[in-house]
């Protein structure tokens, strides 16, 4: 047996492009986030692996990969876990996009790698990165979605990034729950496996654009549980309900999602019962318009750490 600080080999500078999407707390828009961070890099011609760490699978309801062949529900994932092969991701899901599947075998994957490898912590915490440094350098950028509602599968994710980005809403509850739990978590694993992970961002999440008294409570409540504001984006993600649902009952992206807008039917063909093509939602410009603007926050934010 393995002692417990012998972990395979791996350079931890080959995941220096690897981005965790992390809180505390469900329901905040990390999935969202994560899917189209990755799809809009790789639609500007990136290269980026797309790292579904989250036993819900949630990923392939955004790319519209869930139930069709190559939806292994992390059966192959679960797999390179447990025995430390690098990761095989399905290829080009969209150009550019490669996507390492999620879903209930995920979900297992803690209890198999405690029974696996029993008593060597370290070697449980890492077995994410031990599997993905070596196809990491493949890659433009590596995004990876977590689940708050499994702290050591979420725990993993942390262990193999590089930067954090924390979207949250901008309820009190939101933010000294969900920010506070992971910013908590993230100084865990910061002292024990991963030195090299970092609060990028937090982001404020499906908010109106206006809410300026909405936007200052939230900035008083974040700086109150990290201690500065400098952590907040300036981009603030726009609420679109409706947006939400069409991005994901089609399986696509909010980018995408706004190409589709001009094949939507005219209302008077809708009316006279010429057409019953599905109306895509016009407000999904302004949300892909935030999310674009906010891709290129990130990016640049962590560009400027790095020179720093």
């Amino acid at each position: 047996m393995l002692e417990d600080d012998e972990v395979p080999l791996f350079n931890r500078d080959d995941l220096s492009r690897t981005y965790v999407i992390a809180n505390g707390k469900g329901g905040v828009g990390k999935t969202t986030l994560a899917s189209n961070f990755a799809g809009l890099v790789a639609a500007d011609s990136g290269r980026v692996l797309l790292v579904d760490v989250n036993g819900q699978g949630n990923v392939g309801r955004d790319l519209g990969y869930r139930k069709t062949a190559v939806d292994d529900e992390g059966e192959a994932f679960h797999e390179a876990l447990r025995t430390g092969r690098p990761l095989e991701p399905v290829r080009d899901v969209r150009p550019g996009l490669d996507v390492v599947v999620g879903g209930h075998h995920i979900g297992a994957a803690p209890d198999m790698l405690s029974a696996t490898f029993r008593l060597q912590a370290r070697r449980q915490a890492l077995a994410l990165a031990v599997c993905l440094a070596p196809i990491a350098p493949d890659y433009d950028l590596v995004v990876l979605d977590s689940a708050p509602e499994n702290p050591p599968l979420q725990q993993l994710a942390l262990s193999a990034a590089r930067w954090m980005i924390a979207p949250t809403r901008s309820d009190m509850a939101s933010i000294t729950d969900g920010l506070g739990s992971i910013s908590r978590q993230v100084q865990l694993v910061r002292r024990s496996v991963n030195p090299d992970l970092q609060l990028l961002g937090v982001v404020l999440y499906a908010t109106g654009s206006a809410s300026k008294q909405i936007h200052r409570n939230a900035r008083k409540w974040i700086t109150e549980e990290l201690g500065t504001d400098a952590y907040l984006m300036d981009t603030i993600v726009r609420y679109s309900e409706a947006v939400g649902q069409d991005a994901r009952s089609h399986g696509r992206l909010i980018h995408e999602l706004e190409e589709a807008v001009a094949s939507n039917p005219s209302f008077w063909d809708l009316r006279a019962g010429r057409s019953t093509g599905t109306v895509i939602s016009t407000t999904s410009a302004s949300v892909a318009e935030d999310l674009a603007t906010l891709a290129r926050e990130i990016l640049t934010r962590a560009a400027e750490e790095d020179a720093a």
